[in-house]
């Protein structure tokens, strides 16, 4: 009696008398042990059966597993297309996947339910090479009368299961065929598949983990060998050069790197080269980029190259951050209650929305840079660059490589790599110039042009670049003087003042001074211990008799001063200093006229505010009237500096 006969006879007598047999292997007995637990009946041969849209979403899941074992099957199926086998993958819960075979045993596995969509774990056939593989994480092989169930007594099945890099079952590889034509390196065959599978899922998990680091940073990546041929490139790399990832592969590389292409095969330059400013060209288009070039050494020689790339204005932008190209105020920070200042802030927040020039003009000290900073912010350049330069602080000789930048070489003691000017750090934002009065006459018609055309051309560059930038003027001086007396040109004048915009000097405003005091000792407290609980109203009216001349700028460091002089937290007139008492017209500060009914009012409040030591809810239920009423009439009479 053969081992199959034998091993049939103590199925029957396990199935039925629940007697242990002599010769079944522990495995495939362990495994018959299972099935009669789980009600699995000897004349059992019906797989679960998946719906269409279950099995389309396990198709989904396991695509990616699939494309990596169907080269190894059809390599396989090749080697065994003549003896009768069927290769079999399933996912990890037994659930067939594929099938690859020739039609005659296509043909039987259609009469066993051996099919694409089944699960064939023991639950649902009992024993077999699949389901008792998957259970034991371990191959094996089952021949003939060891399965379960009758219908698949003439069958041999060798299963291994297959894992990812971290050790879970993923799935399994079986071959399937008929018993008559059994060969005992099946199971060998069918490991050996199972490894190689591995090995590619490992692989490709890797690779996966290197795309998904590659597209995460900022940076493009793109990877050459050493012909020039793209080997790898990142998502990033795409957006930089605006193009398609497949077109990229298609590109002439050594057009594309014609700049540097030279450098690359120099062998006196080093490994790494960084290149802060290239051209790359993509057909008829040029992209400016920042550069880092690595060579790939192996066995001591260089097989490719490693381009990590970044578009110019991305560094520029970097570079903006770290030189403090940004803007700092709004117009909320002008503080003011003056109506034509007032006027000016409605119109400089109309003036924002468009991109036209501004001219600022106004003496020194009366804000004019807060109102430059106020507009950049107010406008659709807010999130970009705030560029400032002072004409006045350049020298001659330096002022057109400042504002225009350079190319490498172009003048003795210019960087080797060139530099890019203001009005290119200011791409995409503001560029505000300070005593524009100031430019040298022959820097001028430069200017316009870049006015004009929205290009700039670097001293020594061959070529143009784009700006989109918005201009900013500001001067002290009066440029209607200067241009007729041909110190400035009227063209340029009248190309910047767009918008003219003339701000008024503290002493023609002097009823913001009650709040700027305010302002200027808190600034002064936030950062310091001295608390200041009273300003003399002597020191404030010396303060409002005062011409000047060098406006906010100047009552800022007289408030400085008084602070760090005041004594117990009380400002008098002995802090200021002596040129500010004797330049002062009077003692008393006469008020602009207001109405008698509003003077009253205005009386009354501050001396409510006294008595309730400047708390506003305290001060409205004295004065009976709400807390917020009481709050516009603090703004409207300009009585901040009573609050508490």
């Amino acid at each position: 009696m053969s081992y199959i006969e034998k091993v049939a006879e103590e199925r029957q007598r396990f199935i039925q008398y629940n007697e242990m047999p002599k010769y079944v292997r522990s495995d495939i007995l362990n495994s018959w042990i299972r099935c009669k637990e789980y009600g699995v009946t000897k004349d059992q041969n019906e797989p679960n059966i998946l719906s269409k849209g279950e099995f389309d979403a396990v198709l989904k899941r396991k695509n990616e597993f699939i494309q990596i074992c169907l080269p190894v099957m059809l390599n396989l199926y090749d080697i065994l297309k003549d003896t009768n086998y069927s290769i079999i993958l399933t996912d990890e819960n037994g659930v067939v996947l594929k099938i690859v075979g020739n039609e005659e045993i296509m043909k039987k596995n259609r009469e066993l339910g051996l099919l694409e969509g089944r699960r064939w774990l023991e639950q649902d056939v009992g024993t077999n090479a699949v389901g008792t593989c998957l259970y034991l994480d371990k191959p094996i092989q089952t021949l003939g009368t060891e399965q379960y169930c009758k219908g698949q007594d003439t069958w041999t099945c060798s299963a291994s299961p297959i894992h990812d890099s971290r050790g879970n079952i993923i799935g399994c590889m079986d071959l399937s065929g008929s018993y008559g034509d059994f060969h005992q390196h099946t199971l060998g065959i069918v490991v050996e598949a199972s490894n190689t599978i591995q090995e590619q899922f490992a692989i490709a998990e890797h690779r996966k983990w290197t795309e998904v680091a590659f597209n995460s940073i900022n940076q493009g990546i793109l990877i050459i060998d050493n012909e020039l041929k793209v080997k790898y490139l990142n998502d990033n790399i795409c957006s930089i050069l605006g193009i398609d990832k497949n077109k990229i592969y298609k590109l002439d590389m050594k057009d594309v790197l014609r700049d540097i292409v030279k450098d690359m095969y120099d062998p006196n330059k080093n490994d790494k080269i960084t290149y802060r400013e290239i051209s790359l060209y993509i057909k008829n288009r040029r992209v400016e980029c920042n550069i880092s070039l690595t060579q790939v050494i192996m066995h001591g020689r260089r097989i490719g190259f490693v381009f990590v790339v970044k578009k110019a204005d991305t560094m520029r932008n970097v570079v903006n951050k770290i030189a403090g190209f940004s803007s700092r105020y709004d117009f909320t920070n002008i503080l003011t209650s003056d109506n034509k200042m007032l006027d000016m802030i409605r119109d400089a927040k109309k003036i924002a929305k468009n991109d036209a020039a501004v001219l600022i003009t106004g003496e020194s000290g009366t804000g004019k840079e807060l109102f430059a900073h106020s507009i950049h912010n107010g406008s659709k350049m807010a999130d970009g660059p705030f560029v400032a330069i002072n004409c006045a602080a350049l020298p001659k000789d330096l002022v057109e490589s400042e504002l225009f930048g350079y190319e490498k070489g172009s003048f003795t003691g210019a960087s080797k790599e060139g530099h890019p000017g203001k009005f290119e750090l200011a791409n995409g934002g503001t560029i505000f110039l300070d005593e524009i009065g100031e430019l040298p006459l022959e820097i001028q018609p430069k200017l316009l042009r870049v006015l004009d055309n929205h290009k700039v051309t670097r001293i020594g560059g061959k070529y143009e670049r784009d700006l989109d930038v918005r201009f900013i003027a500001a001067t002290n001086r009066d440029l209607i003087s200067e241009v007729e007396s041909n110190n400035f040109r009227s063209d340029l004048y009248f190309r910047l003042s767009v918008f003219n915009i003339e701000l008024i000097p503290l002493r023609d405003r002097k009823g913001d001074i009650d709040m700027l005091i305010k302002f200027f000792i808190n600034k002064l407290s936030e950062k310091n211990e001295i608390k200041i609980e009273h300003i003399d109203q002597k020191f404030i009216n010396i303060l409002k008799n005062y011409r000047w001349p060098g406006n906010i700028r100047e009552l800022e460091n007289v408030i400085q001063r008084a602070y760090y002089l005041s004594q117990d937290g009380v400002i008098t007139e002995s802090s200021l200093p002596e040129y500010i008492k004797k330049n002062s017209k009077d003692t008393e500060y006469v008020e602009e006229e207001i109405p008698t009914f509003e003077k009253a009012e205005k009386d009354l409040i501050i001396k409510a505010l006294k008595q309730c030591n400047g708390n506003v809810m305290d001060a409205s239920k004295m004065l009976k009237i709400g807390k917020s009423t009481l709050y516009r009439k603090i703004k409207k009479y300009v009585l901040e500096l009573y609050l508490k």
